[in-house]
Formats: C-alpha cells, structure tokens, sequence
C-alpha cells in the first residue's frame, strides 16, 4: 500500500472505529498534515515551491465512520504570490474499497490531478 498516506489513513481508519472524540480530532489533524506534507512534496517534484506548508481543514474525518467519506482542502501560496489549493475526497475510509482523489490547483487552473499524494505513491 502507499506509505505516504498509509499511515494517516491507517490512523484515520482507528478514528472511525470508534476511538474517543480526543483521539478522533488527534486523527483527523495527522491527516490533514499528511495530506499538507503529501502535497507539498509532489509539487516540490514538479518545481512548484511553497512559501510555507499548506494549511489543511477537513469536514467529516473527525465523525466519520468506517467506510463512510470526509474532504480535506488545503490552501498555500508560491514565493511569488500564486494560489494553491488542494481538495481531496476519502470514500469507503478504512475499508478495501477505499479511494482518494485529489486535485490541486495553481492560480485557479487545474496543475495536478491524482488519487495518491507523497513519495509512497510511485
């Protein structure tokens, strides 16, 4: 399986399970930074610099269940002022119908259209 989200989706998965509210909100920010980390390293593969990590929100990770689906957006910016955004969908989380989908977009114009983010995905 992917390493670069495995593990975020592996945490996410324990989160809807049925963890305690602590340790669901715990989940679903390890997965906003991975989603965040993921991003930034696939556009630091295509030479698209970042001022800074993305800053990620997510609505439905932290009362999911499992097999049900939450979204990320992340939002950054270039050294020379360009937005980016991120959006990314989990259907089925947890489960082995899992899927991801992520697009990231650079100046509003579709850069990167993908279902895995990070190094693990090649």
């Amino acid at each position: 399986m992917r390493t670069g989200l495995a593990l975020a989706l592996a945490v996410v998965a324990l989160v809807v399970t049925g963890c305690a509210d602590p340790a669901k909100a715990i989940s679903a920010a390890g997965y906003r930074n991975a989603v965040s980390l993921g991003a930034r390293a696939e556009l630091a593969q295509r030479g698209v610099l970042l001022r800074d990590r993305p800053a990620c929100r997510s609505t439905g990770a932290e009362n999911s269940r499992l097999g049900s689906g939450f979204t990320v957006e992340c939002t950054a910016s270039t050294p020379d002022n360009a937005a980016v955004t991120v959006h990314g969908v989990v259907t089925a989380a947890g489960t082995p119908a899992q899927r991801e989908d992520y697009v990231i977009r650079l100046d509003d114009r579709m850069f990167l259209h993908v279902d895995c983010l990070g190094a693990g995905c090649r």
